[in-house]
């Protein structure tokens, strides 16, 4: 049995091969009109254009040298990647979601991987994730974000993310080797699952729980009046606990829901606000005040 040889595990076998977020963009000039209605063409940009409901929308402008990488290539890539870097069983079951924002201009995929899970209390746990977001629009590199989510209400946790520079080159979509680091993010998740652990029993007071909610960043006094309120809830399940207050924060972090509404700007942003608050939440736990509770 020494000559057998191991087969990497192939994308196909444990991802969806097509998405709504794999639609095609065009390029198409950026021009405007002059005196006497007479179009002039800007050479220095081009528009990216996709179709919805048959008609064509701006999603982006860039650029003249801007090279449009789409998200399915940018997608596959990754897949590729973590099946280089994980084993089957680690890949078998993985769950994904997929959301969008402007139109498509923004685009975020998450892949959780349900073996990949460590139970925290009773009703907590924390499984791995991975987070693919591109955008359209020339000012967004490809970034691709690994944390972790728990199961029991979807509250996410960002932990790291990685600001990948990408290469279009005759042959395809050239990335980085991503191996080692979805490697190290897989201890990472561990060593946090641990962290977890330590917090379901570091109990506070709700005096140092508002504290520690007024320390996130250009956060309103109605904010921490809502964060409070969601405290409260947090400790039926978990009690007066850091980890009760960290779990208040990532359901704001990780909802649009009446408590935590996404103010509609008309532009189709919710996906990009929570992203952006998660990312608020991961600086918000490296603050002094609650790195003080935490210890």
């Amino acid at each position: 049995m020494d000559n057998v040889v191991q087969i990497k595990p192939r994308p196909r076998d444990y991802f969806n091969q097509e998405s709504d977020l794999y639609f095609t963009v065009w390029e198409r000039p950026v021009a405007f009109l002059g005196s006497g209605d007479t179009p002039y063409v800007n050479p220095a940009y081009k528009a990216i254009v996709r179709l919805i409901n048959d008609k064509p929308v701006q999603i982006g402008m860039v650029g003249h040298g801007y090279k449009v990488i789409p998200m399915k290539d940018i997608c596959h890539q990754v897949e590729s990647e973590l099946c280089t870097a994980m084993s089957h069983e680690e890949l078998k079951d993985v769950a994904t979601t997929e959301s969008m924002s402007y139109k498509g201009g923004m685009l975020h995929k998450q892949y959780m991987f349900k073996n990949l899970k460590v139970d925290i209390s009773d009703n907590s746990n924390a499984v791995f994730r991975v987070i693919v977001v591109t955008a359209y629009d020339g000012k967004s590199s490809f970034k691709l974000y690994t944390g972790s989510i728990n199961f029991f209400c979807m509250n996410g946790m960002v932990d790291g993310v990685f600001d990948m520079m990408v290469r279009r080159h005759t042959s395809g979509l050239t990335i980085p080797s991503l191996t080692e680091r979805i490697r190290k993010s897989i201890d990472i998740f561990y060593t946090r699952a641990d962290t977890f652990k330590k917090w379901v029993g570091k109990e506070i007071t709700p005096e140092q729980a508002e504290t520690a909610f007024k320390a996130m960043p250009n956060v309103s006094e109605s904010r921490v009046g809502q964060l409070m309120d969601r405290y409260q809830r947090e400790t039926w399940m978990h009690g007066p606990t850091v980890w009760a207050l960290y779990n208040a924060a990532t359901y704001f972090a990780s909802h649009d829901s009446d408590e935590f509404s996404v103010k509609k700007t008309g532009n189709d942003n919710v996906a990009a606000t929570l992203l952006h608050r998660e990312k608020q939440i991961s600086g918000w736990e490296k603050s002094e005040q609650f790195q003080q509770l935490a210890a």
